[in-house]
């Protein structure tokens, strides 16, 4: 005790020296917090529109090697009726599975009677993708994500009557700017449009025709009701989109198949463990592959690829840099006091007791440098958060807010690591200076 006393009072002594030295210390950590806030609610950002907003889930089940082949031949390498029997039983097993919804996938032709633009088609179930909106993931993580643009939900309208969602853009394209709820429910039916003024005639009710390729070869058409716009959150996307339920698409691609089996976990960290279940119930009649791998989700693996290799090296070299202003600051500082290291030697005092001592010293400037680097970073997290900054990453549509928040646990490591970087740097230096014996140290030759 009394040793870190005296270390503590020894940082009085060349005051702006250790003025400099932990501002660096303060400045760099602060700098470190700022990354690793981006960094964690980007990658909870990401995680949760994946999982939840796109309806991906924690586990996809597909035919066996359905991901691959699916695109070329969806009647063969998707799940059959009997096929998604079986897996439902499966799932009906575990206790872990919250909740699981079955998908269809394809592309076709959307018109509006007098132009046509080609679309992507993802089916799922209403009343699933209403408990994605208002899951405490998507509020926590997505609290400012407009999914909805305009209109309401597929949840608000029943199977028969062919609801669809279509992406912005392509409801610009399309001139549906008005949805179903606009109109009166005795509005007349147009039969014969008038293409002379095709997007004047497209305003004038909310009805599109589907065509695509049926998965047993023919040709099939379905009629649809835009009941609302949405965005998918990623410009590739945003102008070519269709959200219809599960029925509606099967009716188009005339098949009882479907794409894949989404399923949603209580609790996600037993990911592994479920997966291995499911798969050992079904054996090679499925093929289940987790959320976070990369060919089911590339965007998000190279978005937080991309994510963690700026933190760390951003880390990295702030690391460095304090590492480095310690190791000076503490070779200077022991230059200037070689005669003092001398009189404690001639005292007594081992080696071992010396490095103790002016490592204390420099833990003491550190955490004290650490503190107001923590309290610098949290006014500066603050004041970002507040401004409600817009920015535009690649790709994303709409721009995103920048909001930072904190990973406590992962910054104390960094903290920690600071620490161990300044001990190390300080040992290294009063190393160099315990060579020498007490009395060259003691006559200041050596200075």
């Amino acid at each position: 005790m009394s040793f870190w006393l005296l270390a503590l009072r020894n940082l009085g002594r060349n005051r702006k020296r250790n003025l400099a030295t932990g501002s660096a210390i303060a400045f760099g950590f602060a700098g470190i917090l700022l990354l690793a806030g981006y960094s964690y609610r980007g990658t909870n950002y990401i995680r949760t529109y994946t999982v939840y907003v796109i309806h991906t889930g924690h586990l996809a089940i597909f035919a066996p090697n359905g991901f691959e082949q699916f695109p070329y031949k969806p009647a063969k390498f998707s799940l059959s009726k009997d096929a998604q029997d079986k897996v439902i039983a499966a799932l009906a097993t575990e206790p872990e599975v919250e909740r699981f919804e079955k998908q269809i996938r394809g592309q076709g032709l959307v018109g509006n009677g007098c132009i046509s633009f080609p679309f992507v088609a993802q089916g799922f179930d209403p009343a699933i993708d209403r408990e994605m909106r208002l899951h405490p993931q998507v509020k926590e993580w997505m609290p400012s994500f407009q999914y909805l643009l305009s209109g309401s939900g597929l949840w608000d309208f029943p199977e028969s009557m062919s609801p669809i969602l279509l992406s912005k853009g392509l409801s610009l394209s399309l001139g549906k700017v008005k949805m179903h709820g606009d109109f009166p429910p005795s509005g007349a039916l147009i039969t014969v449009p008038d293409c002379a003024n095709p997007r004047e005639q497209a305003a004038k009710d909310a009805n599109v025709q589907l065509l695509s390729g049926a998965w047993a070869g023919n040709v099939s058409a379905a009629d649809g009701e835009v009941v609302g716009t949405f965005t998918t959150g990623v410009q590739e996307t945003d102008s070519s989109s269709i959200m219809a339920p599960t029925s509606l698409l099967q009716k188009l691609f005339d098949t009882d198949h479907v794409t894949e089996i989404a399923v949603w976990l209580k609790h996600p960290e037993k990911i592994a463990e479920v997966r291995a279940s499911l798969q050992a119930k079904l054996g090679n009649e499925a093929e289940i592959l987790r959320w976070d791998e990369e060919r089911l989700s590339p965007f998000y693996v190279g978005t937080v690829d991309f994510l963690h290799t700026l933190v760390l090296a951003g880390a990295l070299v702030m690391s460095a840099i304090i590492a480095l202003s310690v190791l000076n600051s503490a070779t200077m500082t022991i230059l200037e006091r070689s005669q003092e290291i001398g009189m404690y030697r001639s005292m007594g005092f081992r080696r071992s007791q010396v490095r103790i001592l002016y490592v204390q010293e420099s833990l003491w400037l550190s955490i004290l440098a650490l503190g107001a680097g923590t309290a610098l970073g949290l006014a500066a997290i603050r004041l970002i958060n507040d401004a409600q900054i817009l920015y535009h990453p690649p790709g994303v549509s709409g721009g995103l807010t920048l909001v930072l928040i904190l990973p406590w646990v992962q910054t104390a490591w960094v903290a920690l690591l600071i620490l161990f970087l300044v001990c190390l740097a300080t040992y290294f230096a009063v190393t160099n200076r315990l060579r020498p014996t007490p009395a060259d140290l003691l006559g200041g030759t050596l200075r």
